[in-house]
């Protein structure tokens, strides 16, 4: 990775150019504190060598800069796509079918619980892409900015839909668990009435 490379260059360059620029300066030194004929001619030239050096460790820190900003922007497009993705997935998994009887739509209901455990573990993430970007935002501005939004809003929108098609599925389980529950208390109250009503028409009719 090309910012990790320079990071190593960096410190590689920063540790040995320092080691030769203090010896130079050491050299300087002796020379001027052994009262060399061309004293100001050595101490102008260690004083440009030094310039020279602080220049080239402030550009070596602009570009070090540059490419951790730059990792961190490629950085969140591909959480961002990455959790957009996970959460369309999800979308598509949700099932339509409520079940034909309580048995089959409380086996529904099971299994919807732990879909939205399933789901519940992707807001981490999606919170991460929001703050993500609201941070960088402050740091671009214009086209790149408006890019960085764009990229939020749609694992927003898509996080938002998803929350919303959960709910309305684990309303309409619990409608249809009770709807069926319903049905069955009907049912077995229907069974205890014709057994109660056998149980009349059975006994012997008063002389």
């Amino acid at each position: 990775m090309l910012r990790d490379k320079f990071r190593e260059f960096s410190r590689d360059t920063s540790s040995i150019g320092q080691e030769r620029v203090d010896g130079v300066n050491g050299l300087a030194d002796a020379l001027i504190a052994a009262g060399h004929s061309e004293n100001a001619t050595v101490a102008e030239w260690k004083d440009g060598l030094n310039e020279a050096w602080a220049d080239l460790l402030e550009l070596i820190d602009t570009r070090s800069q540059m490419l951790a900003a730059s990792y961190e922007l490629h950085r969140f497009y591909h959480d961002a796509r990455e959790t957009l993705a996970q959460v369309q997935h999800k979308q598509k998994q949700l099932p339509d079918e409520v079940g034909r009887d309580l048995n089959t739509a409380e086996a529904m209901q099971r299994m919807h619980t732990a879909y939205e455990h399933d789901i519940q573990a992707l807001s981490a993430q999606v919170r991460q892409v929001q703050e993500d970007a609201a941070r960088l935002e402050k740091a671009y501005a214009g086209e790149k900015a408006a890019d960085i939004r764009r990229h939020e809003r749609a694992v927003s929108e898509a996080w938002a839909e998803l929350c919303g098609s959960s709910q309305g599925r684990r309303r309409l389980l619990l409608d249809t668990v009770d709807k069926f529950r319903f049905l069955r208390a009907v049912r077995d109250l229907l069974l205890w009435m014709d057994g109660v009503r056998l149980q009349i028409e059975g006994q012997e009719r008063p002389r």
